[in-house]
């Protein structure tokens, strides 16, 4: 019975040493250059993946380093915050300065991610703004990231160049200077969740030689794409937010083809244009429940290009701001308003104008303008049913295709 008992003890001590063990591994802890992050995750993925495990500090990456299939390259970031550079595992980006085609600073393999990290360049500056590769680029299936600060990247991730399909977007913040997110080549359900881009993450970082708020919300209001969108088949993108930018979201047909996606609670603040739609396949971009806000000097809220041949719905969705119109549609595509709440647009001019295409807007609530919509000549049919005007109705109808005007009603007492 003794010797039982000093057996499965002795088996119980291996375990526990090669659990230990295996712990440690993945665990790892150190502060080193690209060259020695890579010979980690290299020996892990050579022994069958894993997770390389880097611990608080700065990580100088002086060259680009690749995570291999089967591999997780990840950091302390247990929950957002501004991108102080003293917490968490942070990542010195000093590579590729003014070498925007070079490769980019990480790269992820099919199966690999990316997770708890804040990415930092020291050496970008505004205005004099300086080009960089990517920051984080994807190729083939099931690549993530997951819980990442990108505090000033000058394109931010990349899952467009290569091919890819089910990549994972998930809790990543910052503030990116000419493009957020990139997506395109994906033919199988990509999905982005919680992704919020704003200058504060940039100038609350507390890093060295930040600019000025004038400088930077100029810049990305006259540079900056937070989200761009060709070819996805059935994309889902829940909870995203961008503000200051040049554009908010843009769709458009590249070698590949055109996006679909369904679009849920998106929020596109103070933008230039907040939605460019310039081409979307025929089953469409759905938006539900989304906030789009136009910046001072902004054209339209919406711009539906005469590209356009596909289709564009926003239900639920509240459009406000300083900007001249709500929506401007031109093509020969669909674009739909339905249960919509257009509150802000300039005197004299309608809020939606249509040159071309079909427009359905129904169920929605027109304010604090005289104007509310002109459909051109060019339009093939339109239906403008059940809406409520704050002012008289008017609705300048030149169409020469099949339109429906009827049942909407004002709440101001002259127009009854």
């Amino acid at each position: 019975m003794t010797r039982y008992w000093a057996f499965a003890l002795l088996i119980c001590l291996a375990l526990t040493t090669g659990i230990s063990s295996a712990q440690e591994k993945k665990e790892l802890k150190m502060k080193g250059d690209s060259a020695s992050i890579q010979k980690e995750m290299d020996a892990l993925a050579a022994d069958g993946g894993g997770v390389v495990k880097l611990a608080t500090g700065s990580y100088k990456l002086d060259k680009p380093i690749t995570v291999p299939s089967g591999v997780t390259l990840s950091g302390e970031w247990e929950e957002p915050h501004h991108a102080q550079l003293n917490k968490g595992t942070v990542f010195l980006a000093t590579c590729g300065k003014g070498k925007e085609t070079d490769p980019p600073l990480i790269s992820l393999s099919p199966s690999s991610g990316i997770k708890g990290v804040t990415i930092f360049y020291p050496d970008q500056r505004v205005p004099d703004v300086q080009p960089f590769p990517w920051t984080i680029s994807g190729s083939g299936m099931h690549c993530s990231i997951i819980d990442v600060t990108l505090v000033n990247p000058y394109k931010g991730i990349d899952f467009g160049t290569n091919g890819n399909e089910l990549h994972y977007i998930r809790n990543v913040f910052g503030c990116p200077l000419k493009v957020g997110v990139f997506v395109d080549k994906c033919t199988d359900i990509g999905r982005i969740e919680n992704v919020h881009f704003n200058p504060h993450y940039w100038m609350r970082s507390e890093a060295d030689n930040l600019p000025s708020w004038e400088a930077l919300i100029k810049y990305l209001f006259e540079n900056c794409t937070a989200f761009e969108f060709a070819r996805s088949d059935w994309e889902y993108v829940l909870n995203t937010f961008s503000y200051g930018c040049k554009v908010g979201m843009r769709f458009f047909q590249n070698k590949d083809g055109a996006c679909n996606g369904n679009f849920l609670g998106n929020g596109v603040d103070w933008a230039q244009t907040a939605i460019l739609v310039e081409q979307t396949q025929e089953p469409g971009v759905l938006f539900t429940n989304g906030e789009i806000v136009g910046g001072t000097g902004a054209e339209a809220e919406v711009n539906v290009t005469a590209s356009h041949t596909g289709v564009v719905q926003f239900s639920n969705c509240s459009f406000w701001g300083p900007t001249k119109k709500i929506a401007t549609i031109a093509g020969d595509g669909m674009a739909s308003f339905s249960q919509c709440n257009f509150v802000n647009w300039a005197a004299g001019v309608p809020a939606i104008e249509a040159t071309g295409g079909s427009i359905s807007i129904q169920g929605s609530r027109f304010s604090h303008g005289e104007k509310h919509v002109m459909l051109g000549e060019g339009v093939k049919t339109a239906t403008i049913i059940g809406n409520t005007m704050t002012s008289a109705i008017n609705v300048e109808n030149k169409s020469k295709g099949d339109t429906r005007v009827s049942s909407n009603v004002s709440r101001t007492p002259a127009a009854k």
